[in-house]
Parts: structure tokens; C-alpha cells; sequence
């Protein structure tokens, strides 16, 4: 019969406790993720998919590069914004930026003069939008080369 060393037990329990947390903690991503926001018209998601392919194009989208934005609104207020954003009518062939304000929903955007948006084009909507309201002015997404990118980080909430 096998004999197992008594002071083995605990730290294989330990092990055994801390791989059920890291899994448990890996599905818990996962399905945050796949409840991502997504416009009503579908057009628009805010994965992490969809943002690191703005990443690979934010270069040649402006001179100014944006990060997702995080604590932006709880996720009715960002479905609203994202909705109000996909929702508009856009030049397909146009640099499009918007920011937008968390608690009306409003959007701001700046359609800029060449295919890669200056930094005062970049800068243009979230001004609008706090010299309207102050605050809580997150910038929503952006239209590069006929493709649409969100930068909200899905809201916990």
C-alpha cells in the first residue's frame, strides 16, 4: 500500500483550491466578455475583439490614440450611447470621432477634414461635451475606413 507524506495533504488541498479560483475566474471573464455591448443594429460592439482591431489601425486613424474607456455609465447608460452612435447617419468614406455624456446619452462628434483625424479633431467632441456638461464625458467610438470602433469597457452593472 502507498504511503502519502501527512504534510503533503494540505498543501495539495491548498492547490487544488487555487485552481478551482483560477477557473472559476476564467469563465467569469469569458462570459462577461461574451455579454459585451452590442447597438440594436448590430454595427457596433465593444469587445475586446473589436477594440484590439482598432488597435492595429489607431496609427493611421489619428494623431491621437485612444484607450478603452473604463467606469463610463452602467451598461443601459453605454447601450444608450453606443445605440445614439450607430444610429447616426455617417459618410462612409469620413474619419468620424464621438464622445458622449453618460447620464443623457447625448453624442458629440467631430467629422474630420482627411482619412487621419489631427489631435484638435480627436479632442474636439469630448470639449463639446464637457463644456455642455461638465463631466462624465467618455469617448464612445470612432469611424475609420467604413469600419466602426467602441471604446467603452462594458460596465460591470
Amino acid at each position: 500500500m502507498m504511503k502519502v507524506n501527512r504534510r503533503l495533504i494540505p498543501t495539495g488541498i491548498i492547490f487544488l483550491l487555487f485552481a478551482v479560483l483560477l477557473g472559476a475566474a476564467l469563465l467569469t471573464g469569458q462570459r462577461s466578455e461574451a455579454a459585451a455591448l452590442v447597438s440594436g443594429n448590430g454595427q457596433l460592439s465593444c469587445s475586446q475583439e473589436q477594440f484590439d482591431d482598432y488597435t492595429r489601425n489607431m496609427l493611421l486613424a489619428g494623431e491621437m490614440t485612444l484607450s478603452r474607456q473604463p467606469d463610463s455609465g452602467t451598461l443601459v447608460q453605454q447601450q444608450k450611447m453606443i445605440d445614439a452612435f450607430a444610429a447616426l447617419s455617417l459618410r462612409k468614406d469620413k474619419t468620424v470621432i464621438a464622445a458622449g455624456h453618460t447620464d443623457s446619452g447625448e453624442i458629440y462628434t467631430t467629422t474630420c477634414e482627411h482619412e487621419k483625424c489631427t489631435l484638435n479633431e480627436m479632442a474636439q467632441p469630448e470639449h463639446a461635451c464637457l463644456k455642455a456638461h461638465w463631466n462624465d464625458c467618455p469617448y464612445v467610438a470612432m469611424q475609420f475606413k467604413e469600419k466602426k470602433y467602441c471604446f467603452l469597457a462594458p460596465a460591470s452593472q
